[in-house]
């Protein structure tokens, strides 16, 4: 499995780094730590920016060799462009599964949401799946899962492929959470929850239910882990406030699903 570390070199991307330590340990996974900036306009930094940033990137690959895996493993990786067009550039050249990135609980974004701007970007216009995890986010492999579904999407569901390549949900109880159902399904929506549960009951999950709980958030820190279908925010909308008096910011990391390979 190959997996892109997106690092800012903050105690946010620390945590994460940890985090995928622990998610990966005994898995056979390459990771590129990488750090993408905007071009330096100054005439002086004549390469000096990537002498910084390289140096940086290197101690975040120590931190994941501590944690045992094989420098021979961990690329690092400094980019002066695009934010959004590098990291599309690394996903496609490095045929990566997987981008994951910390992020701050402390503050609400102009997004509406507990993150900024460059993230959503990440989670919308990048066709790779991506864990995001908060600063409070415990350093335990996740046995309870959260995936929220107003059974709307109809496709072949190869969005959940990259479930095979994470060895926790052989030992990991799903649930699953209608939302947005206040009148009966239809016939497109029975036959795409029917295709959902075919897929998810496929995936080897310890055990999968479906839950009726509040439509807000209160609950989610119950849970170790919370998938999010990236094509369909609106739900991830609905179960977190949009309004910033009334946002709720969740604790725990949630994988945001995109279709993008096949088995």
């Amino acid at each position: 499995m190959n997996v892109v570390l997106l690092s800012d070199f903050s105690t946010l991307s620390t945590h994460m780094l940890d985090y995928a330590a622990m998610l990966f340990k005994n898995q056979e996974v390459n990771f590129t730590v990488l750090h993408v900036k905007s071009p330096c306009l100054k005439e002086g930094c004549r390469g000096k920016c990537s002498l910084v940033f390289d140096k940086k990137l290197k101690k975040n690959q120590q931190t994941l060799m501590n944690h045992g895996f094989d420098k021979e493993r961990i690329q690092t990786l400094f980019i002066e462009g695009s934010f959004i067009e590098s990291i599309r550039h690394v996903i496609v050249e490095n045929k990566i599964d997987m981008i994951m990135l910390g992020n701050s609980s402390r503050e609400v974004f102009e997004t509406g949401l507990f993150f900024d701007k460059k993230t959503l970007e990440i989670i919308t216009k990048v066709k790779c799946s991506v864990i995001l995890i908060p600063e409070q986010a415990r350093l335990k492999v996740p046995k309870t899962v959260l995936l929220p579904t107003d059974f709307s999407i109809t496709s072949d569901y190869s969005i959940f492929n990259i479930l095979t390549s994470l060895a926790f949900v052989k030992q990991a109880e799903l649930s699953l959470l209608p939302t947005g159902l206040n009148k009966a399904l239809g016939p497109n929506r029975r036959h795409a929850k029917a295709l959902i549960s075919e897929a998810v009951n496929s995936l080897e999950f310890k055990s999968v239910k479906e839950i009726k709980l509040s439509s807000k958030a209160a609950f989610i820190n119950e849970f170790d882990l919370v998938m999010v279908m990236a094509k369909n925010l609106s739900i991830f909308q609905n179960l977190f406030s949009t309004s910033p008096a009334s946002l709720y910011i969740p604790e725990v990391p949630i994988l945001f699903l995109h279709d993008t390979r096949k088995l």
